[in-house]
């Protein structure tokens, strides 16, 4: 027998209806790795771009030998200190919010009623904002989210993508959002061909889930108004690069590569800040005393070790009297790994933090106690280790930038009315966010970074 609610009977639709108090989130909050950026910032720069030196080399060979007991001896020939100036472009990062023009009206007649739909949709797009930005925090500027690993499947007419994860390929699993808009392109910045639908016209794809553990992800290719369309054929092809459907430039990833820096509109992450393969990001190349300290895993499993190396060789070549190292930040799959290694070595500790609240374990490299971290956003084969200044002089990793704030005419509101696509207006108000800046890392190489591992 069916179960009939109560509202089946003649009176039992002027029963109450409770409504909960609250709207549940489905989909992580988390954008820690932002807040750690904004501590590291330094002032609201108003500026076009942010001008920085590096010194390379202290011309160690103006420094000689020489036998006292020689006359008319020379001195050692000249050799100035190398310095570089490097030029830092600002990028620009906004956020719209669209609510119906009634329900906007009602809230400024009657806060305390209706004021919610208003709060909860700025709320949302805050977050949305902050975790967009803490995601490109560990990209490289070119703005890639993922790469097919060969033809994708079709499964109940959605795309079922594997993403590459090799350590040169660009973008992963953790860079697809759930709700997101994505378009797909050759590497060559062409336009990818458009999938095959039983019926009416492909503009972008919608994320609708992840499989961290299979590196896959699920996309329904939707039209121009947002309705679902049912695939047929792929068109994604192997290799084919992912990139979010608004993102302004599409780079040509075969070609020379001037500057990460500008290479597209995209704020460039640790990816390119701390690289040493040559690139070039902010003018510096990143190559000999101005790359990141990195160590090649080889393609095995995370181990211990690796840790001690790396941290071994950085302090080697960033000094060890400067700063202190107290955070390692990885995939939660990484983490995975390490708990395995904590059981049987000492130089693994727990720590019980009483302020906070938090029982977490740390690696011990000398005299550095150094925290582990997890994020979503960074990539399964990469794990970075930052320090902090011992005095309060400059940051290893700066954001030079703004918060967030509203774009309007002087005195003018907040909401505007959104314009209709035949012209006029519509009964919808829409609020623009504006916010800018650029990461800047003073010295590359006192990040460490173990990358080109797999996790267990």
């Amino acid at each position: 027998m069916a179960f009939n609610n109560i509202d089946q009977l003649d009176l039992g639709t002027l029963l109450q209806i409770i409504f909960s108090d609250n709207v549940r989130n489905q989909i992580s909050e988390d954008y820690r790795d932002w807040e750690n950026v904004l501590m590291s910032r330094e002032g609201n720069s108003l500026a076009r771009e942010y001008r920085f030196q590096f010194s390379t080399d202290y011309g160690p060979g103006a420094v000689q030998y020489r036998d006292p007991g020689t006359s008319n001896r020379s001195f050692p020939d000249a050799q100035q200190s190398s310095i570089s100036e490097n030029i830092a472009k600002f990028k620009e990062i906004n956020t719209t919010i669209d609510l119906e023009y009634n329900l906007w009206e009602r809230a400024q007649q009657s806060p305390e009623t209706y004021a919610k739909p208003l709060e909860f949709e700025i709320q949302n797009k805050t977050i949305a904002s902050k975790r967009r930005m803490a995601a490109d925090y560990y990209g490289d500027g070119s703005g890639v989210v993922g790469k097919s690993d060969g033809v994708p499947a079709i499964s109940a007419g959605r795309l079922v993508v594997s993403v590459k994860t090799g350590n040169a390929d660009r973008g992963h699993v953790g860079f697809f959002e759930f709700g997101d808009k994505l378009l797909h392109y050759a590497e060559d910045s062409t336009a990818g061909v458009a999938p095959t639908v039983a019926s009416g016209t492909f503009a972008y794809w919608k994320v609708e889930s992840k499989d961290r553990d299979q590196d896959e992800v699920t996309l329904s290719a939707r039209d121009a108004a947002g309705a679902e369309l049912t695939v047929t054929g792929a068109g994604v092809a192997d290799d084919d690069h992912f990139y979010r459907s608004g993102q302004p430039t599409i780079p040509d990833l075969t070609a020379p590569i001037a500057d990460y820096g500008t290479l597209t509109e995209v704020i460039a992450g640790l990816e390119s800040l701390t690289a040493g393969d040559g690139r070039t990001i902010h003018g510096i190349d990143m190559e000999g005393a101005s790359s990141g300290t990195r160590r090649d895993a080889g393609g095995n499993v995370l181990d211990v070790s690796d840790i001690q190396k790396v941290m071994s060789l950085t302090k080697t070549i960033a000094g060890q009297g400067k700063y202190n190292w107290k955070m390692m930040c990885m995939a939660p799959e990484a983490h995975d790994t390490l708990i395995e290694s904590r059981e049987t070595d000492r130089r693994f500790q727990t720590v019980q933090d009483n302020k906070r609240g938090t029982s977490y374990f740390a690696y011990v490299h000398n005299n550095d106690t150094i925290e582990t971290y997890t994020s979503e956003y960074c990539p399964k084969n990469r794990l970075y280790i930052k320090p902090e200044n011992k005095s309060s002089s400059g940051k290893v990793l700066e954001y030079r930038g703004t918060d967030f704030s509203t774009v309007k005419a002087p005195g003018g509101s907040d909401f505007h009315l959104k314009p209709g696509a035949a012209g006029g207006h519509v009964n919808n108000v829409v609020s623009y966010l504006q916010a800018f800046g650029v990461l800047v890392c003073n010295h590359p190489a006192a990040i460490a970074v173990i990358e080109n591992f797999k996790v267990s």
